[in-house]
C-alpha cells in the first residue's frame, strides 16, 4: 500500500513544500503536524471522512494526515449546493467531516451509524465538474491519481509550482502531487483572488511551474505582471488547448517545456501533448499511449480503456462498458495524422436539427487574429430552435466595433458552415472564468 505520508518521509525535511501569501510550511513542519495530530489520527483510522471546501491550504495539510488512515476521503468544493452536499454524505457513508484549526485536527460526527471499513488503500472521492449535468462521485485512490506521477526528488528542487486550479477538483489535485511527489514548493493563492493579485503572489514566490486551463492562461497573457515571470514548465488542461494560445505561450516563454494535458475525474491520468500543437498524434489511437488504450465510439466520442484502471463512480452508476472502456464524453476529428478536440457532447447547441459545438466555433473565432477570448452559447429561437451567440473580448479595444464585427463575420463565413456562424455577438471586457478557471457555461 501506498500512500502520501509514505512519500513525505523520502523528501529532505528541510525544503519547502507549502507556501500561501502569508505562510510558509517545509516539509519538516508537514512531519511534525502529523505527530502532533497523530492520537486524533489514529481515533478516524478506517473511517470515512468529509473535508469541505473552506481553504485550500487547510486541504493540503489535511491529506498529508489523513491518506493512508482513514478509509475514504470525499472531497466538498464550495461550490456544490447543500441539496447535493447532503446526498453525497450519504452516498459517501460519511462518519466524520475533518478540519484544522491551526494546525490542530479535529472532526465532527456526522453520522452514529457505524461504517467504518477494513483499510486497504484510502478512496479519494471527487466529484465531477457536473458542467452540463449533476456531478457524480467517482472512487479514486493514490495509486490511480499518481499513475503517470514523476517523483524525481532532485528535480523537484528545482522546481516551485503555482496551483490556480480549485485542489477539491481533480485537476488541482493532480497539481498538488506532482509537487509533492517530487519534493517541490507548491504556492497554493486563496479563492477568488483577482488576477493580478495570483500573479504576483506566484513573482513573489518565484514560480516557475504552472498549470492552467487556456482560459486562465489567455487572461495571464493580458495582463502586465506575466512580464516579471519565467517558467520553466508550462501546462494547459481542463479545456481545449487552441493553437492560439500554444502559439501565444511559446511566444512569451520560449525556453518553457510546453505540454496540454488530456485527463478527466471520470478516466483518470490520461496523456500529455509535448509539441506544441492543438489536438494530439493519431498514433495514440493507432499504438496507444502510456499503457491506455483509444479508440472513437459510434458518435465520434473519445473512448479509453486502462487495464490497470481502478476508479468507478461511487454508486451503481456505469463508469466503463463491457469492454472497459470509459467513453469520455468528447467529441474528436481526425485530420490526416492529427486527432482535434471539437467540444463536450453533451454540450452540443442545435440549430435546426444540426448540431453546433461551441468550442469548435470558439477555436475559429479565435483564429481570426482579432480576439482575445470568446465564449460561444445559445438562446432559444422559435424558428429554428436555437441562435448560436457569441461574448468576445477583443484583442484592440480601440477598435470600431462595427468594423471588428464585420471582419469576425467575414472570417468566420470562410471557415464555417452558414448554421455555424454566430447570429448574435456582443463585445466584452472580460469573460466570467470557473474557480478551476474555466469558462463559465450556463
Amino acid at each position: 500500500m501506498s500512500s502520501l505520508k509514505e512519500k513525505l518521509l523520502k523528501i529532505p525535511l528541510d525544503r519547502v513544500a507549502l507556501s500561501s501569501d502569508t505562510i510558509l510550511m517545509s516539509y519538516d513542519d508537514i512531519k511534525k503536524m502529523i505527530k502532533t495530530n497523530s492520537a486524533k489520527i489514529e481515533k478516524l483510522k478506517s473511517s470515512n471522512v468529509v473535508i469541505n471546501g473552506r481553504d485550500s491550504f487547510e486541504l493540503a495539510k489535511l491529506l498529508f494526515l489523513l491518506d493512508g488512515e482513514v478509509n475514504s476521503i470525499l472531497f466538498l468544493p464550495h461550490d456544490i449546493d447543500k441539496s447535493s452536499k447532503d446526498i453525497y454524505l450519504i452516498d459517501a457513508k460519511i462518519n466524520y467531516e475533518v478540519y484544522l484549526e491551526n494546525d490542530y485536527l479535529y472532526y465532527k460526527n456526522i453520522k452514529d451509524i457505524d461504517y467504518k471499513n477494513s483499510l486497504k488503500e484510502t478512496i479519494w472521492i471527487i466529484p465531477t465538474s457536473g458542467t452540463t449535468k449533476i456531478p457524480k462521485l467517482v472512487a479514486h485512490t493514490f495509486s490511480s491519481l499518481t499513475r503517470t506521477t514523476k517523483s524525481d526528488l532532485e528535480s523537484g528542487n528545482h522546481y516551485i509550482w503555482g496551483l490556480v486550479f480549485d485542489i477539491y477538483r481533480f485537476s488541482g489535485i493532480q497539481v498538488f502531487l506532482q509537487a509533492m511527489l517530487s519534493g517541490a514548493t507548491l504556492i497554493i493563492n486563496r479563492s477568488n483572488m483577482i488576477m493580478s493579485d495570483i500573479l504576483n503572489n506566484l513573482i513573489k514566490h518565484n514560480c516557475n511551474a504552472l498549470s492552467g486551463t487556456p482560459s486562465f492562461w489567455r487572461k495571464a497573457l493580458m495582463s502586465k505582471e506575466i512580464n516579471d515571470l519565467d517558467f520553466k514548465i508550462i501546462t494547459l488542461g481542463g479545456e481545449i488547448a487552441d493553437k492560439n494560445i500554444l502559439q501565444g505561450l511559446k511566444l512569451k516563454f520560449p525556453n518553457a517545456k510546453l505540454l496540454h494535458i488530456y485527463a478527466s475525474t471520470e478516466a483518470g491520468v490520461g496523456f500529455s501533448v509535448k509539441d506544441a500543437h492543438a489536438g494530439f498524434p493519431k498514433k495514440y489511437m493507432d499504438n496507444g499511449i502510456n499503457g491506455l488504450i483509444l479508440k472513437l465510439s459510434n458518435l465520434q466520442t473519445l473512448m479509453i480503456k486502462n487495464n490497470k484502471q481502478t476508479q468507478t463512480y461511487l454508486l451503481s452508476d456505469k463508469l466503463y462498458d463491457n469492454s472497459g472502456f470509459i467513453d469520455t464524453g468528447d467529441i474528436v476529428e481526425i485530420k490526416g495524422d492529427r486527432v482535434y478536440f471539437l467540444g463536450r457532447d453533451s454540450g452540443a447547441i442545435n440549430v435546426g436539427g444540426n448540431k453546433v459545438q461551441p468550442e469548435e466555433v470558439e477555436s475559429v473565432l479565435l483564429n481570426s487574429g482579432f480576439l482575445q477570448a470568446a465564449l460561444v452559447y445559445s438562446k432559444k429561437s422559435q424558428i429554428i430552435g436555437n441562435i448560436v451567440c457569441a461574448n468576445l473580448v477583443a484583442h484592440d479595444n480601440c477598435m470600431d466595433k462595427k468594423i471588428l464585427k464585420k471582419k469576425i463575420l467575414k472570417f468566420c463565413r470562410e471557415n464555417l458552415e452558414n448554421f455555424k456562424i454566430p447570429g448574435l455577438i456582443n463585445f466584452v471586457d472580460e469573460l466570467e472564468t470557473t474557480q478551476n478557471g474555466k469558462l463559465k457555461r450556463s
